[in-house]
């Protein structure tokens, strides 16, 4: 069975990624092609050419640390690094195309905005960014996206009043049950700033990523029906709104930042993706290479590397 990279790693690989200098994957007539996905075909130098875009600025720090060539592939080699990053290459044509098929798109104004914000660039020079830069930040755009729409995880969507003290709490639920207007509270009394202005709600979050005291009681307490929980920051008037143990994440940056997004990228997308690269196997979609070996591929050392 084929393993998607795991979460963390597929974070460092695209953290590490140059959106500036990006290089467009252009297939090489001449090349050996490694794989193809329906008309689009990937060349052996479209695959070292991954490889000096994931790994060349790694490798340069390296080297500077003053770690030799020998000891540089040594640790590519124990960490399976080309196959990985060749399983990645796979996985981000598939979540491409899978995008495709299913209207996902991304904003180019963002795209622009990351790319510029990256980047320590002349406003009179923005202009000269590469199409292969906007390129690249789109399709890492695009797999996230499909990331975080195929990753689940149990949440709850609540809403909450903060209050310094248990008296406090208790006049509050008072006065909920005699039909005060829950958000209007929230707005008036609340001493959590950040939800103030919408009225208390905190959206759905995954269960596991509260203060545990808040976060035992949004997994049980009956919907609807506020109840007070002290936490290490006070005391909540919580209310649970709604509750759904199997909701995809809404962006890839909730998902970067749950506390268990390991678990959940394992449980839900790498069964998902699996199946996705079966079927695309299976079909014909995808069609690899009998003989290629990814550690055939030299690292993208520098020419005067030691």
């Amino acid at each position: 069975m084929h393993r998607t990279l795991p979460l963390l790693a597929l974070l460092l690989l695209i953290s590490c990624q140059s959106t500036q200098n990006g290089q467009a994957l252009i297939a090489s007539s001449t090349a050996p092609i490694v794989f193809s996905l329906e008309s689009e075909r990937y060349t052996a130098a479209d695959f070292a050419q991954r490889l000096e875009r994931d790994l060349g600025e790694a490798i340069v720090s390296l080297i500077a640390q003053g770690q030799t060539t020998a000891q540089i592939e040594q640790l590519a080699n124990d960490a399976n690094i080309r196959n990985q990053i060749f399983e990645q290459m796979i996985q981000d044509a598939l979540l491409a195309r899978y995008a495709r098929q299913h209207g996902i798109g991304v904003d180019p104004a963002l795209i622009d905005a990351q790319i510029f914000a990256s980047s320590a660039i002349d406003p009179e020079s923005r202009l000269l960014i590469s199409s292969a830069a906007r390129l690249q930040a789109t399709q890492n755009q695009l797999s996230f996206e499909v990331i975080a729409r195929q990753t689940r995880a149990p949440m709850a969507r609540t809403r909450h009043i903060l209050v310094a003290d248990q008296a406090t709490a208790d006049q509050l639920l008072a006065e909920l049950a005699a039909g005060a207007d829950f958000a209007t509270l929230a707005r008036q009394r609340s001493l959590d700033t950040p939800s103030i202005a919408a009225g208390g709600e905190l959206g759905w979050q995954p269960l596991g990523d509260y203060l545990p005291e808040y976060d035992q009681v949004a997994a049980t307490a009956p919907l609807n029906s506020p109840v007070a929980v002290i936490t290490e920051i006070g005391v909540h008037v919580l209310e649970v709104l709604e509750r759904d143990e199997n909701r995809p994440f809404s962006s890839f940056a909730q998902l970067r930042e749950s506390v268990n997004a390991q678990q959940y990228f394992e449980q839900s997308f790498t069964p998902w993706y699996e199946e996705l690269r079966l079927e695309a196997e299976r079909s014909g979609v995808l069609q690899l290479a009998q003989n290629f070996d990814p550690n055939s591929v030299p690292l993208p050392f520098p020419e005067d590397a030691p």
